[in-house]
């Protein structure tokens, strides 16, 4: 049993295993990248079609969801068979999404010198109301929030933005085009970082112990930054849980409840006693004195690649970018100086358990 593994049975050894600071930080950092997988080697818009029986995939609501046969057609001519599966949690209720999020299952013999090389399970953001505009601007923005992780650190989720034409084999809609975006396997994010994917067992909370200080923290001040509250690295809720040298990582995913994207359907958390998803509340744990203020320069110096990023996406209107910038900029200015970041955020800290 590897010291995480012993970690998420129980928590008699947590505090005992409790890293030093200087290990912790080391933990957070990761190492460039050798090679860029094609997919993700480009921020241009990937255009692809892809045909397959949408009827059929917009009834599978259930956790047991089979893969539906498909074809995904480049912009080069090539085709190359696949298999559609829905996923997801809130977006699979037909209350909330009219079409589930999918999974894109390629063949690997197929990828070979194709942009999908190397690839083989694939999630799909799309426009869960397809038609309209203003659902489509949220996968937009939440490209963006994936994008605006990227410029701060390598443990994050990579992200292609994509212009898909969908294909209805029942004809039930006429050939339609829409922006989304694929996001890296977690095998794959798991293997550029060189860690595995931890999978946390049915109901079992990890120890807050066993995370990686560094990156725990990193990852709370991005939620903070973003104002998400719909996520929990013990209970593996919208993180990716990692594990590299006996240390969890957490890589945080689906952001559409954070107030950068202000989805309609959003609320916060129901037990951080806010009424609106743009209202911002740090959900760190409190770590020992200086660790969150060591992270926070990071932000810091982020600030005028993420003004960038945001500024020159020409997919969303410039008022759009605008309001996602004017939603980021209190948070900069709350970290002009360590004193005015710890009295925004960093005071109003979790207590970790002590047993």
């Amino acid at each position: 049993m590897t010291l995480l593994r012993g970690f998420a049975a129980g928590w008699g050894l947590a505090l005992a295993a409790f890293p030093l600071l200087g290990q912790a930080l080391d933990a957070g950092a990761s190492a460039p990248d050798a090679d860029m997988a094609p997919l993700f080697a480009s921020d241009a818009p990937l255009r692809v079609t892809i045909t397959a029986d949408f009827d059929v995939l917009e009834g599978d609501r259930g956790d047991d969801a089979p893969e539906r046969p498909a074809s995904v057609e480049l912009d080069d001519g090539v085709v190359l068979e696949a298999n559609l599966r829905t996923r997801g949690n809130f977006r699979r209720e037909r209350s909330n999404c009219l079409m589930p999020p999918l999974r894109l299952n390629l063949k690997k013999r197929q990828v070979e010198g194709t942009v999908f090389e190397g690839e083989d399970k694939l999630k799909i953001v799309g426009n869960c109301r397809p038609g309209r505009r203003s659902y489509e601007v949220l996968v937009l923005r939440e490209y963006l929030a994936y994008r605006i992780l990227q410029t701060i650190t390598q443990e994050a989720f990579r992200v292609r933005l994509a212009e898909i034409t969908y294909v209805d084999e029942s004809q039930r809609f006429d050939r339609r085009t829409e922006f989304a975006f694929f996001i890296e396997d977690d095998d794959i994010l798991a293997a550029r970082l060189k860690a595995t994917v931890f999978d946390l067992e049915e109901g079992r909370n990890l120890a807050p112990q066993a995370l990686s200080v560094a990156s725990a923290t990193r990852l709370a001040i991005f939620q903070y930054m973003i104002g998400n509250t719909d996520w929990s690295e013990v209970a593996g809720h919208n993180v990716e849980l990692l594990e590299r040298s006996g240390i969890a990582i957490g890589i945080p995913y689906d952001f559409d409840f954070s107030g950068l994207v202000d989805a309609p359907y959003a609320t916060p958390a129901p037990d951080v006693g806010l009424r609106d998803v743009r209202e911002r509340r740090y959900l760190g744990w409190c770590r020992p004195p200086g660790v969150a203020e060591a992270l926070v320069p990071e932000f810091r110096a982020a600030r005028d690649e993420v003004v960038r990023v945001v500024q020159g996406f020409e997919g969303l209107e410039q008022g759009e970018r605008q309001k996602m910038l004017d939603y980021l900029s209190p948070f900069f200015d709350s970290i002009e100086s360590t004193d005015r970041a710890r009295g925004a955020f960093l005071r109003l800290c979790r207590r970790l358990p002590t047993n």
